[in-house]
């Protein structure tokens, strides 16, 4: 599965680079640190998933999301936040799905495969 990764901490989205990379049934396409990047990466490369952080800046959620799903073919929106309360938010502006920044990584990577396999049911994976 093709993934794009956003986050404005740049720690953390190292730490996910790197575990993203160490997976082999996933192709990380390419990371940012704002809104404005990530569309950047967005258009450039064909993606199955976006995986960014819920607070990303430069552009507002619903907006950031809307214009992801506009993408053809369209991604999946995964959000991320430390606030658990916050996905409720995140979810009705049209985010795909929610992930919290302070599960364990096994948990990341259980969504990721199952939408993996959603992905490739569809033909959406190379």
């Amino acid at each position: 599965m093709r993934i794009l990764l956003a986050d404005h901490h740049t720690e953390p989205r190292w730490a996910l680079k790197a575990f993203l990379e160490e997976q082999p049934e996933f192709n990380l396409m390419g990371d940012a640190q704002d809104a404005q990047g990530l569309l950047l990466l967005a258009e450039k490369h064909t993606v199955d998933l976006v995986l960014l952080d819920g607070a990303l800046t430069g552009m507002d959620i619903e907006d950031l999301i809307t214009r992801l799903h506009a993408l053809e073919p369209r991604p999946i929106v995964m959000v991320m936040s430390s606030d658990f309360e916050y996905s409720r938010v995140l979810l009705k502006v049209g985010a795909d799905a929610f992930v919290s920044k302070v599960d364990q990584s096994d948990w990341l990577l259980k969504k990721l495969h199952y939408y993996a396999k959603q992905v490739k049911m569809e033909g959406g994976c190379e």
